[in-house]
């Protein structure tokens, strides 16, 4: 006999990200795990009926917790380490124009070993991994509170950070990923925590030299005429 978990996946306080251990941890009756056959034959039901979303194979999302978890939460599942960063952070803050399904996350190069960067899709899902060396991550990178979005619950870059990231990677020989757009909102960011974060990160230099290189296509006639045109 199995305990019936949905009293445990429902509400606030319910676990948003669900790996197979913590289900059958939630089946348990208190004196044995449920058999395997048992396991995912409640799996396939939950699947079927939009309880779980599949993340990967053995994750997924608890759709019946509130508010409804985002894929970015199951990042650091994914690849232990994950920031949700980049596009995503920038996207969502309406910082960049180009918004995209897609996760886009860092992860910590340690002892010289890169995790892997090979992207992880899923149903309807896309996880896209970017290395960077460990000290661009901890605290050496910055404050706790400049360099996260401590109003989340999984691993998320503020903003600012955010678009350091993606400055590093975009001159970085370890990564294709061309370098940030330049039509996004500054307005929108905190300037001094972007500074304090690029001074922490010792990219001073990389990122005035993409703030002058964004000066000039604010300025570039063509872009103001279309900047008006949309206005």
């Amino acid at each position: 006999m199995i305990r019936n978990p949905m009293p445990t996946l429902l509400g606030a306080d319910a676990p948003r990200v669900l790996t197979v251990p913590m289900l059958a941890a939630a089946l348990s009756d208190g004196r044995s795990l449920p058999a395997r056959g048992t396991l995912f034959k409640w799996l396939r039901a939950q699947r079927e009926s939009g309880v779980l979303r599949a993340v990967t194979r053995g994750l997924y999302l608890n759709q019946l917790a509130q508010p409804r978890p985002q894929a970015a939460e199951a990042a650091a599942y994914v690849r232990t380490g994950a920031v949700v960063s980049l596009q995503t952070v920038l996207g969502d803050a309406f910082v960049s124009n180009n918004y995209s399904d897609i996760v886009t996350c860092v992860v910590p190069i340690r002892d010289g070993v890169a995790p892997s960067s090979r992207a992880v899709k899923a149903e309807r899902i896309e996880f896209r991994f970017h290395a960077m060396p460990i000290q661009f991550l901890d605290e050496r990178a910055g404050a706790l509170e400049d360099r996260l979005d401590l109003d989340v619950v999984y691993a998320r870059a503020t903003p600012e950070k955010a678009l350091l990231d993606w400055i590093y990677l975009g001159a970085s020989p370890r990564t294709k990923l061309s370098g940030p757009p330049l039509d996004i909102e500054l307005g929108k960011l905190n300037m001094p925590r972007l500074r304090r974060l690029a001074k922490a990160m010792s990219l001073g230099t990389a990122l005035a030299g993409y703030l002058a290189r964004k000066t000039n296509y604010d300025n570039d006639p063509d872009v103001q005429a279309n900047a008006s045109t949309r206005g």
